[in-house]
């Protein structure tokens, strides 16, 4: 009921500020693609322009775009807010879309496959010799389907390996030897993992295939035939299309720092384009993959492939995976949804394509915090169910970004205090007994050494480049503290092992507390 009322009220504030000021500039502009619509279909969109904004406001998404799509493309379509310089976002405004990206990646990899030019069960050993992953007994049995249904054993973990936005970044068969070493989860075809790295992996299978850059492939594939005329695929193309800095959450505050673009990582997470253009794809799908002319770029058969989950034996556990499609999986009236949903630093994306058959919902947002994935996705998740006829979630909190990135930064400002306190000592060391000096000391020498014990763990398990990209205020204060922490183990050093003598004394009568 609570959430129904504010759902009521925030529709009512947008329906008095259109009718007061036509348009809301400090927010954006909304534009919509509905021409006359019926009043049912009216009220239900403005029932979803409602939620959306509600949750727009509730997670400070500086700019957000959303469209309900049919198979001839947009039926209702609003646009909100600002991009990282401030602009305006319409449709034609490019974000990243994330992990969408993996099933135009799919789309990309099929229409090779009807071509001949490439098989599902080829061997990824045939056609590209270095991959070694796992070994050579492993990778010779890796195939193009395991990849694509993310059952190659590759781990999730393995996507910090491969991911580059530097400029000299090498292309996608130049990072295989990153995966030399990481341990597979099992035999091909035995586990699933979702993992970006499989679909870098494909990307080197594209361009060893094709002979030209997985941006190129991806473009005469897939962008042209389904009229996506603005999407990216590469840092030339970002750059051409005035891509803006994504926003990262700093202690709470969206900021456009966000600007790197993984040159060959277009198939795993920085593919990206205007809203139009991502409604231009879910129309693509909805037609089944057939151009806007009627001409057939996906077969049929291609389609039910990418679309029915996969499964780890004949009879066994489905994967909720299919080939670049998520399949299932979502609680009533979604579980017969086909949908991705994805996230590039400072940007994210999702797609669901409805279980009727006849509708697609597409959303796109110019921010987004690892810490934050819950709440800043639920606007699509939400919408989507609306849509469909259900309600809305309950709405998702912040708790886990709150508690990680105010507690890290927490121990920062303590981890300063007591090095400036140890610092002080050092300069003018109290009249204590040793004894008590030294106990003070060692306690406050492993105090000091935690967060740095922390910091190598969390590089030993995620590197430094996730969670530096990712979460980048809980980073710079985990570093932060252990710089401070170290320098407290440093300075107690240098009290535990002076000379008690050393240094004035206290004055007669009084007390000086230990440091």
């Amino acid at each position: 009921m609570r959430i129904r009322l504010r759902r009521t009220a925030a529709a009512a504030t947008v329906l008095v500020s259109c009718l007061l000021l036509g348009s809301v500039p400090a927010a954006g502009a909304g534009t919509d693609a509905e021409t006359d619509a019926g009043s049912a279909a009216a009220g239900r969109y403005g029932e979803l322009d409602a939620y959306v904004r509600e949750r727009m406001e509730a997670t400070g998404v500086p700019g957000l775009g959303y469209a309900v799509v049919g198979p001839d493309g947009p039926l209702h379509r609003r646009t909100w807010g600002t991009d990282g310089r401030g602009d305006p976002v319409d449709g034609r405004t490019p974000f990243l879309w994330g992990s969408v990206a993996k099933p135009v990646a799919a789309t990309a990899v099929m229409v090779l496959v009807q071509e001949g030019r490439l098989g599902l069960d080829d061997r990824v050993a045939d056609h590209l010799p270095a991959f070694r992953f796992g070994g050579p007994g492993h990778a010779s049995r890796v195939t193009v389907r395991h990849l694509l249904n993310q059952t190659a054993g590759i781990p999730a973990s393995a996507v910090g390996a491969v991911d580059c936005t530097d400029p000299d970044c090498p292309p996608p068969a130049g990072r295989l030897g990153a995966l030399d070493g990481v341990r597979p989860l099992g035999p091909p075809g035995t586990a699933y993992a979702y993992s970006s790295a499989n679909y870098l992996v494909l990307a080197a299978v594209v361009e060893a295939v094709t002979g030209r850059t997985y941006a190129e492939h991806v473009r005469e594939a897939v962008f042209d035939p389904a009229g996506m005329d603005g999407a990216i695929a590469g840092r030339d193309e970002a750059a051409e299309r005035g891509l803006a800095p994504g926003h990262l959450p700093l202690w709470g505050v969206p900021a456009p720092v966000a600007d790197g673009v993984d040159d060959g990582g277009a198939a795993y997470g920085y593919t990206g384009g205007g809203l139009d253009d991502l409604a231009a794809f879910a129309a693509f799908q909805l037609r089944e993959g057939r151009t806007a002319d009627g001409e057939e770029v996906l077969t049929p058969e291609s389609v039910r492939l990418m679309r029915e989950e996969g499964r780890l034996s004949p009879d066994g556990e489905g994967t909720g995976y299919g080939l670049g499609w998520r399949v299932g999986g979502l609680d009533a009236p979604l579980d017969g949804a086909v949908w991705h949903t994805g996230a590039a630093p400072g940007y994210s994306g999702m797609l669901f394509l409805m279980p009727d058959g006849e509708r697609a919902l597409v959303v796109e947002q110019n921010m987004h915090g690892l810490l934050q994935d819950e709440a800043v996705m639920q606007v699509g998740f939400g919408a989507a169910r609306i849509l469909a006829g259900g309600e809305a979630p309950e709405e998702a909190g912040a708790a886990l970004h709150h508690s990680v990135v105010w507690g890290t930064t927490a121990l920062a400002v303590l981890m300063i205090a007591a090095a400036v306190r140890s610092a002080v000592l050092v300069v003018r060391p109290p009249g204590v007994r040793a004894r008590r000096r030294a106990g003070a000391a060692v306690l406050w020498g492993v105090a000091g050494a935690l967060p740095g014990l922390g910091l190598a763990a969390l590089v030993g398990v995620m590197g430094a480049r996730l969670p530096m990209t990712w979460v980048p205020d809980a980073w710079a204060a985990l570093v932060t503290a252990a710089s401070a922490g170290a320098l407290v183990v440093v300075l107690r050093c240098v009290l535990l092992f002076r000379p008690s003598g050393a240094g004035p004394t206290a004055s007669p009568g009084r007390r000086t507390p230990p440091g």
